[in-house]
């Protein structure tokens, strides 16, 4: 689908921080204040609770984005494999030293801080899909056998994530990886293949969810069903949204957030937090910053001319708008509630420095678009 044909010298340090994309690093600084703002409203002023680790978490996110922007863009695509497999590994090995939190055993403590392999996979995934197809560009990637190596690819981790379980972050990569196949020019007969070979799934993929993820597909048609259990957080979502009206009751002022009305206001449904006290014009102004992040993100990808590069890009690119696609639909009740955190306001470590992980390996491919790039070995 796309041309790879290019080639430019080694970049020094000063040049490849003066190639970084600082207006997106402006938009991301942006999205991070608002979160800022919205977690220390959700703890009631202290400083020192969400807010203060929402901080420190973000700036070592940054330094994690310069620091892979100094990664010389052949590095990155020789150790593609080596990182999506040692991700797999950990995800893997979670049931073992994994450490349970809420019912599910999703983290790893290393050196007394957890990390949660599931959220990194996202990106190693994307890696190792956008290497394989580069590496393929000059045969038949339509032919079963080239198919073969990059469905496994995607149906481990999703497996193992699902296992978890972990159901939004299960569709999260397995829909992620769609942006590769797509950008790669695969036939559009396997996409709907794979749909109806989906939906055909759904009896036999219902009979391994959990109750409680069962009770949040029914609460998804019917939320007065169950108006204080199962329905209790999407009826207090959308009361939340609808009562901050158009301008919003204003910052520190939400009722339904501040008298515990809202759960989780902290971490998914810290969109409905900022919508009551920000109102309708708040919501749109945070929504018209995301959308201009993924514009500017995807105009970075078609500029790449390498496929590597281009590839990633877009992985990256669409596995952000999935995070904000999901959020903002499930708390509005638009989708059935499955866990996804808001980037960039949402409370959470892992997810933090892998959404800003991914946006260090877009502006490397950024500030590489002319590197050259061979094939490479499929392993």
């Amino acid at each position: 689908m796309f041309n790879s044909s290019f080639s430019s010298g080694n970049l020094s340090y000063s040049e490849r921080l003066k190639r970084i994309n600082y207006f997106i690093i402006f938009l991301i600084l942006v999205l991070f204040s608002f979160g800022l703002l919205a977690l220390y409203s959700v703890a009631e002023g202290n400083f020192n609770s969400w807010p203060k680790n929402h901080l420190y978490r973000f700036l070592v996110g940054l330094l994690l984005i310069f620091f892979l922007c100094m990664i010389d863009l052949k590095l990155i695509f020789k150790i593609a494999y080596p990182i999506f497999f040692l991700n797999i590994l950990a995800l893997a090995l979670i049931p073992l030293i994994g450490t349970e939190t809420f019912g599910a055993t999703r983290w790893i403590k290393i050196g007394g801080i957890s990390l949660q392999p599931s959220e990194f996979v996202k990106y190693t995934l994307i890696l190792a899909l956008a290497k394989y197809y580069h590496s393929i560009q000059d045969t038949n990637i339509n032919s079963l056998t080239k198919i073969l190596i990059p469905a496994v690819f995607v149906i481990v981790p999703t497996v193992i994530v699902f296992i978890q379980p972990d159901l939004g972050t299960a569709i999260v990569i397995a829909l992620g990886s769609l942006s590769i196949f797509w950008a790669a020019g695969l036939s559009y007969r396997y996409f709907i293949s794979g749909g109806l070979i989906g939906l055909l799934s759904i009896p036999i993929a219902w009979q391994f969810l959990r109750e409680y993820q069962k009770e949040r597909v029914f609460t998804f048609f019917n939320p007065e069903r169950d108006p204080l259990g199962n329905g209790y957080h999407i009826l207090q979502s959308k009361i939340a949204l609808g009562s901050g009206g158009f301008f919003g009751k204003g910052y520190l002022d939400g009722t339904q957030s501040h008298l515990n009305f809202l759960p989780e206001m902290h971490n998914d449904f810290i969109f409905t937090m900022f919508g009551e006290e920000f109102g309708f014009l708040g919501s749109i102004f945070l929504i018209v910053i995301y959308l201009s992040i993924i514009l500017l993100s995807l105009r970075m990808a078609i500029g790449s001319k390498s496929l590597f590069s281009k590839y990633l890009s877009i992985g990256v690119t669409f596995v952000f708008s999935l995070y904000v696609l999901i959020n903002i639909s499930m708390v509005m009740g638009l989708i059935p509630v499955v866990g996804v955190p808001l980037p960039f306001l949402s409370y959470g470590g892992s997810s933090t420095l892998a959404i800003m992980g991914g946006f260090g390996l877009l502006m490397n491919c950024y500030i590489h678009q002319r590197t050259n790039l061979e094939k490479g070995d499929l392993f």
